[in-house]
């Protein structure tokens, strides 16, 4: 084999490699930053005029997520159960979940739904969780989920 032919076979195997690294790159996951959590109820209860909430918040991002305030509210049948505008700092890290409780005073017709859906005058009751948190890094991000209530069998005054 000729010196020229080795070497052009050198440079073909090097380009070959080159452009390989390349495409593996460019197909490669990109990383995820900017997107809004995914927030779902976990469990509601209600006691001594009361409502606690556990919300479980998902991070989809590629990178941690630092939520300094959350506002939220939550309806069923359009009546606003309760609302809630405030501090959450939590920290969640990337691609991962986080439970975040908070607990407000309980209304006259929040009362009344909740106690309804534990008598069983109804089986579910549909609502609405609909917010935003905000971070330093993303701003402001929007969430919004749908679902319904219902009591657990064995625990009064608790809801998934």
């Amino acid at each position: 084999m000729t010196a020229e032919k080795h070497l052009a076979r050198k440079y073909l195997g090097f380009s070959l490699l080159v452009l390989t690294i390349m495409l593996c790159t460019a197909c490669g996951a990109k990383l995820i930053r900017g997107e809004s959590p995914m927030v779902r109820l976990k469990e509601l209860s209600h006691q001594d005029d009361n409502i606690t909430l556990k919300l479980s918040m998902r991070n989809l991002n590629g990178v941690a997520l630092d939520i300094n305030n959350i506002d939220f509210s939550l309806s069923t049948d359009d009546k606003e159960l309760f609302s809630y505008h405030g501090p959450a700092d939590t920290n969640i890290v990337a691609n991962g979940t986080e439970t975040w409780s908070v607990e407000v005073k309980e209304s006259q017709a929040s009362r009344e739904l909740l106690d309804s859906l534990q008598n069983g005058d109804v089986k579910s009751l549909p609502y609405e969780l609909k917010g935003s948190v905000k971070s330093a890094e993303d701003g402001t991000l929007h969430f919004q989920h749908e679902g319904h209530l219902y009591p657990l069998p064995g625990r009064p005054g608790r809801f998934r």
